[in-house]
C-alpha cells in the first residue's frame, strides 16, 4: 500500500535532509534513474487515486502538490508538476479536471533562487504563478505529517510532499572529530585538507570551503567535481614530491534554471537571460553534455516533437512499492 502522505526526499550528492518530517534521514534522494521513474509514479499514483475516491476532501488533498524549497530544483519541479497537470492529461480522468489540481512552493527566504540576480527571481515567479502554482515565500514549514504540512502555523493538507530546501553533510565531521558548520560540513583548509589530518580531504557537500571569492563554494555538483579534480592534482602532488598546489578557488560558470515551455532563467554573471531565450540555452546546454553524438540527435528529436505536440513526456506508472518508500 502507498503510505498517506508519500513525502520524497530531495537531497544532494553526499547529503540528507535536515527538516523534521514523517521520515527518516534515508528517504531516496534524486541521483539513479529508479529514484526520478519512483518520483514520476508516485505523482501520476495520487492521480488514479483522486480519480477512484470519492471523498472530496482526500480527492483534494491528493491533487495539493507541494514542494519545499525555492532554489533551482524546487522551482524546477514546481514547474514540472505544473504542466504535467495541466497539458495533456485533460482526457485521462472523468470525476476531476486534472488542471484543478494545486502546486505550491513553499521558499523560507524572501524571494525565489537567492542565488540568481533579485530580476531574475521575480521573473521565475511570475512564470511559475502564470502556470498556476502558488508561490509562499518568506514561509516556513514547521511540521510534515501523514496528513499534510505546517506553514506558519496552518495546516495544508497535502499526500504529496516534495522536499527540495536543502540539505545537512554526511557524519564525516564525526567520524573524523573534526570542526563543522550548523550543517554539518567540515571547515577544511585551503588545500580542502581536514585540519589536523595530514592526508585527509572532504570534498563536496561535506566540506566547507570559503573558495568562492571567500565565501562558502556552493552545494553544486560543478562545485563538488572541481574539488575531486583539484585533490586528485594534489595527492599527485604529493605522491610525485612536487611542490604542493595553491589553495583551491572555486570557478563558478553561471546558473540555469527551467520553469515550464518557453520559461526559463540564466544568471551567467556577466549576462542575464530570461524566457524562451534563456530556455532554449538550457536545452543546448544539457543536450551538449549527453554522451554520444546519436544520443544528442535522438534527444533533441523528441524534444523538438514534444514542442510542437505539447507532449508531457511518458505517463506510464512503473516499477512496484519499495521499502525504502515505505
Amino acid at each position: 500500500m502507498i503510505s498517506p502522505c508519500p513525502t520524497i526526499t530531495w537531497s544532494l550528492p553526499l547529503g540528507r535532509r535536515t527538516a523534521t518530517s514523517a521520515k527518516t534521514p534515508g528517504d531516496p534522494g534524486l541521483k539513479r534513474i529508479e529514484d526520478a521513474t519512483e518520483i514520476r509514479r508516485r505523482l501520476l499514483i495520487a492521480f488514479e487515486r483522486a480519480e477512484r475516491t470519492d471523498d472530496d476532501a482526500e480527492r483534494a488533498a491528493l491533487l495539493t502538490f507541494l514542494i519545499v524549497g525555492g532554489g533551482p530544483t524546487g522551482v524546477e519541479l514546481a514547474g514540472a508538476i505544473a504542466e504535467l497537470a495541466r497539458f495533456g492529461m485533460e482526457r485521462d480522468f472523468r470525476k476531476f479536471d486534472p488542471a484543478a489540481a494545486r502546486v505550491i512552493l513553499i521558499q523560507s527566504a524572501a524571494r525565489l533562487l537567492p542565488a540568481f540576480d533579485a530580476r531574475l527571481s521575480a521573473h521565475a515567479q511570475r512564470a511559475l504563478e502564470r502556470l498556476g502554482v502558488e508561490v509562499r515565500v518568506s514561509s516556513r514549514v514547521e511540521h510534515i505529517d501523514a496528513a499534510g504540512v505546517i506553514v506558519g502555523g496552518h495546516r495544508i493538507a497535502s499526500r504529496t510532499v516534495l522536499w527540495a530546501a536543502g540539505v545537512a553533510a554526511s557524519p564525516a565531521a564525526a567520524w573524523l572529530a573534526a570542526s563543522a558548520d550548523s550543517a554539518g560540513r567540515i571547515k577544511v583548509e585551503a588545500d580542502l585538507r581536514v585540519p589536523g589530518l595530514t592526508n585527509v580531504y572532504a570534498i563536496g557537500d561535506t566540506a566547507l570551503s570559503a573558495a568562492w571569492n571567500g565565501q562558502p563554494a556552493p552545494g553544486l555538483a560543478s562545485a563538488a567535481k572541481q574539488m575531486g579534480t583539484y585533490v586528485a592534482r594534489a595527492i599527485g602532488a604529493s605522491l610525485s614530491g612536487a611542490s604542493a598546489l595553491p589553495g583551491f578557488s572555486y570557478r563558478h560558470r553561471g546558473s540555469l534554471a527551467t520553469i515550464g515551455r518557453k520559461a526559463a532563467v540564466a544568471d551567467f554573471g556577466w549576462i542575464r537571460l530570461w524566457g524562451a531565450p534563456a530556455w532554449w540555452l538550457w536545452g543546448v546546454v544539457h543536450v551538449g553534455f549527453l554522451v554520444g553524438l546519436r544520443n544528442r540527435l535522438s534527444t533533441m528529436v523528441n524534444w523538438f516533437w514534444a514542442y510542437l505536440t505539447f507532449g508531457g513526456g511518458i505517463r506510464l506508472i512503473t516499477g512496484r512499492q519499495s521499502k525504502t518508500f515505505e
